[in-house]
């Protein structure tokens, strides 16, 4: 009986840390989470003529999410779309993020931004900077969030959500 005992205090306390490294998205607080760059993205770029960027191409996309220790957590949608003019001769694009979680969405975009029309890879990503995009609303453990994620691309294509929220 004492065995079973400590055995079942050991299975609550390894389901508590369980349910505290997930329980950060279901309480609106900063995570971080992993779009990985494998067979399991999906990107279509939509464009008239395939030479370089113009107004209304986009870039549209679909990856898992993966936590710190690879366990998918969720999805992540994205749009980026190139902007009619430009400045100083850089392209300018405007993109928006919807990250899916099992509790939640999470719904973010960037404003308008520069690029010099340098794609790293049309089917990857499509500038080789880091930006933030700022979240616009969520909806269930999300609902009323605010903050910024901030996307930072890895050498191998992989791109890193560090996403700092709150909600009221």
């Amino acid at each position: 009986m004492r065995k079973l005992g400590k055995f079942a205090t050991a299975t609550l306390a390894a389901s508590a840390i369980g349910i505290g490294g997930a329980h950060a998205l279901e309480a609106c607080n900063g995570f971080t989470v992993t779009a990985p760059m494998d067979d399991s993205r999906v990107v279509t770029v939509l464009s008239e003529d395939g030479k370089g960027l113009k107004a209304g191409d986009r870039r549209i996309g679909f990856s898992p999410l993966l936590d710190k220790i690879g366990n998918a957590v969720g999805t992540v949608d994205w749009q980026t779309e190139v902007l009619a003019g430009s400045v100083d001769g850089k392209a300018r694009l405007s993109s928006d993020v919807v990250l899916n979680f099992e509790d939640g969405t999470l719904f973010a975009r960037s404003g308008v931004f520069t690029s010099d029309g340098k794609v790293v890879n049309a089917g990857t990503r499509t500038v080789s900077d880091d930006h933030v995009r700022n979240i616009v609303g969520g909806t269930g453990a999300f609902a009323g969030a605010r903050g910024d994620i901030t996307f930072t691309m890895q050498e191998n294509g992989d791109a890193v959500f560090n996403v700092q929220v709150t909600c009221i």
